[in-house]
């Protein structure tokens, strides 16, 4: 029994040395694997990719690159111009491209490998998996990684141009999606051996190619007679909305079905200002219609829109529409549209002088709360009514006129003023670089005539609040009907909207 209890220990203590043994050498072996990367493990990295630039091909056939324009008449005396333009490359040579450009930064990108020689080969039994990277700088980051054994490969590197998140793919198909607003771009990389030196791979010189135009708009304010566009947004409404990218024979591919992106601009505060750039699926012979909701001269338009018919977009071209709004009512500052002139009475009819610093005597001076001109009229009424408003009798006005309000002459003032303008050799002031407004003098409840004229300006407002600018001040003051209820001052009307 001792010998028997002995042999059984030694066999014990051998087994349990040769277990110990196989483990140890079995995490060697794992570990010169994951060192060596076995033939089933080679890592794919990314170098930094480039773009071919955007094509400055001439447009032939074209005048100044003229696409097509379309001017229509607009609410409240604002009209619209469009027009949409190919950005015309100057001295470039038919055909000729950019050289090659960075690709904007934060992007996202895909490589998907197909275990084939030639782009032809690509199927979904050839799939081999894929990878996400992001670009940072000159440098690129791994989100997901591509593991691949040896073999000869083609890659399809594709970007939606953003900074999201990539659809997860699967060997499902071989296309992706696309649609309208992406800047959709690809490079095929065929014929890439992967083998085992190393523990990586690096996949170079990728160089994406634009599937997609390039589109912005100009909205335009009219010189002169408009302040500034300190808003704008809108939207282009195309034909053709989605797309399909085939990895077999690297064509985008666009279908029939309408819809809509977005147009934006960052804080824009000029005359003229360009939104960002968007990007349009090709399209041939394409109806296009642009709406916007713009903010010119602190006045806000909603829904102004126009289409075009018979455009063409195509791939690694660049265009843009020309917006222009422009109107031969009045002025747009501090957020009402302004008459041209001054309104006056003459033989019963209510008329406006036809330039902005024309003044007169009798029948351009009113009372306050009356419709009648002084000395036509000569006591107010003891309250406002919106039917003694001389604005709202002008001819033919179909209540389109009326007096400005004591805060819109408040924001007048506000939108900035310079004083001792002359126009045509009539001084006045002159508010957010657009309306001038004449020192147009008064009509005292004294009766002695007109005076002062030259002098300083004086206009009414409701409800019975009259502005008073004078050079000697150098500000905007207010008097109250009650102060002088008899004296005549002079109207400019706002558009009633």
């Amino acid at each position: 029994p001792e010998m028997s209890r002995g042999l059984g220990d030694v066999y014990k203590r051998q087994v349990f040395h040769i277990s110990v043994v196989l483990l140890i050498t079995g995490c060697g072996k794992d570990e010169e694997g994951i060192e060596n990367r076995s033939p089933n493990g080679i890592l794919i990295e990314v170098e930094a990719p480039q773009t071919n630039g955007w094509s400055t091909e001439e447009v032939t056939g074209t005048r100044s690159g003229m696409a097509k324009t379309v001017r229509q008449k607009g609410e409240y005396g604002v009209d619209m111009e469009v027009s949409t333009q190919h950005c015309p490359a100057g001295t470039a040579t038919e055909g000729a491209s950019t050289r090659w450009a960075n690709v904007d930064d934060n992007i996202t990108f895909r490589v998907v490998a197909y275990k084939s020689a030639t782009a032809a080969g690509i199927s979904t039994a050839n799939y081999a998996g894929y990878g996400d990277y992001k670009l940072s700088g000159s440098s690129v980051q791994t989100t997901k990684s591509l593991i691949l054994p040896v073999g000869t490969y083609t890659f399809i590197v594709y970007s939606y141009g953003n900074s999201s998140a990539i659809t997860a793919f699967t060997n499902s198909s071989a296309s992706v999606p696309v649609t309208n607003g992406q800047n959709f771009m690809t490079y095929v990389k065929a014929g890439v051996a992967i083998n085992n030196i190393g523990s990586t791979y690096t996949l170079g010189n990728i160089v994406f190619k634009h599937h997609c135009a390039r589109y912005r708009v100009q909205a335009i304010a009219q010189a002169g007679r408009m302040g500034a566009i300190t808003a704008c947004a809108g939207t282009v409404t195309l034909p053709r909305h989605n797309a399909t990218y085939s990895f077999t024979n690297n064509t985008l591919t666009a279908q029939d079905g309408s819809g809509t992106i977005n147009v934006t601009w960052n804080s824009p505060n000029a005359m003229s200002v360009y939104s960002n750039y968007t990007y349009l699926l090709p399209q041939a012979s394409a109806s296009v219609t642009v709406k916007l909701n713009i903010t010119i001269g602190a006045k806000g338009f909603t829904n102004r829109s126009a289409t075009l018919s018979g455009l063409t977009f195509s791939a690694n071209n660049t265009y843009y529409s020309n917006i222009s709004f422009s109107t031969t009512e009045g002025y747009i500052v501090g957020g009402v549209i302004w008459a041209n002139g001054n309104l006056y009475k003459s033989n019963g009819q209510y008329l406006f002088y036809n330039s902005t610093e024309i003044y007169g005597g009798s029948g351009s001076c009113f009372i306050c709360n009356s419709p009648e001109p002084y000395p036509t009229q000569t006591m107010p009424t003891s309250a406002w009514a919106a039917e003694n408003d001389p604005c709202r009798k002008l001819t033919n006005a179909a209540n389109k006129w009326r007096m400005p309000t004591l805060t819109e002459i408040q924001q007048l003032a506000n939108s900035g003023f310079t004083t001792d303008v002359i126009l045509n050799g009539v001084k006045g002031n002159k508010f957010g670089g657009v309306l001038f407004l004449p020192y147009s003098g008064y009509w005292p409840q004294s009766n002695i005539g007109h005076v002062e004229s030259g002098e300083r300006g004086l206009f009414w407002s409701t409800p019975g609040t009259a502005m008073i600018f004078s050079p000697g001040y150098n500000i905007v003051g207010y008097t109250g009907w009650n102060e002088f209820p008899q004296n005549g001052y002079t109207i400019r009307c706002v558009r009633n909207i």
